[in-house]
This record gives structure tokens, sequence and C-alpha cells, in this order.
């Protein structure tokens, strides 16, 4: 029985000090900065295409938009730049009012997550109510 126990009390040990439980939900601190590894799906390619077209950024290539856990409207938005926007308000006050004449409700803030050429992120913006009163 002792055999078992320690195997098992060290496995135990490992899993509350890193954070990982049975439910995956447990949040970790990341080590670097935030990065995307996904690349934008048919829709938001096909959101993008319509942003350009309408006179937005030629050098985004991905536009999603879906709500998190907690209903806030999370924008993900993938481009081919390799540093920040200067004129980032700009470019964030484009694209929300492209994406309320595409039908996204805002009114209620969201965030903005803008990804560069290589997954980092470049920019993050947050319009919520809890963040902005």
């Amino acid at each position: 029985m002792r055999r078992i126990a320690l195997p098992v009390l060290f496995l135990t040990a490992a899993v509350v000090l890193t954070g990982c439980g049975a439910g995956g939900d447990a949040e970790s601190t990341p080590t670097g900065p935030p990065v995307i590894t996904a690349t934008p799906l048919p829709a938001a390619k096909e959101l993008a295409d319509r942003y350009h077209k309408a006179g937005g950024a030629a050098d985004v290539y991905g536009i999603r938009s879906a709500k998190d856990r907690e209903g806030v409207l999370v924008l993900t938005v993938w481009t081919h730049r390799k540093t920040y926007y200067k004129n980032f308000d700009d470019v964030a006050t484009g694209m929300a009012s492209f994406l309320t004449r595409e039908g996204v409700r805002l009114h209620q803030g969201y965030l903005l997550n803008l990804y560069g050429s290589d997954g980092t992120r470049l920019h993050s913006y947050d319009t919520t109510p809890v963040h902005n009163p």
C-alpha cells in the first residue's frame, strides 16, 4: 500500500503546484508574451475581406467575434504586421464602426486582441464597463 501512496502523493502535489486540475479550468500565468497559434477560420477570413472592401487595414487577414464564458464579446484580429500600430485608436475605432455595420453588437463593450504575423499579441483593447466605468 505504501508503494502506491507515495507516487499518488507526489502526483497530487505536482498537480496542485502546477495549477492543473481534472477539470482543466485552472489558470496559469504565461511565461512569455500572449500569442495565438490558430489560423483564422474561413468565416474570419471572409469578414476580413469585407473589412478591406469597406476601407479597413489591408494587412488584416482574419476577424473573429465570439463571446467568452462570462458573455463578454471578444474580437480576435489576425494581421500580417510585425509591429504595433502607432495609431491603434484609429484602427480600433474604424474596426468597431465596420463591425457595427456588419451587425455585431458592441454596446456592452468588448475586448479586442490584435495578433501579428508571428502570433504575438500586438494590441489588447478593453472597452467593457467593468474596466471603463
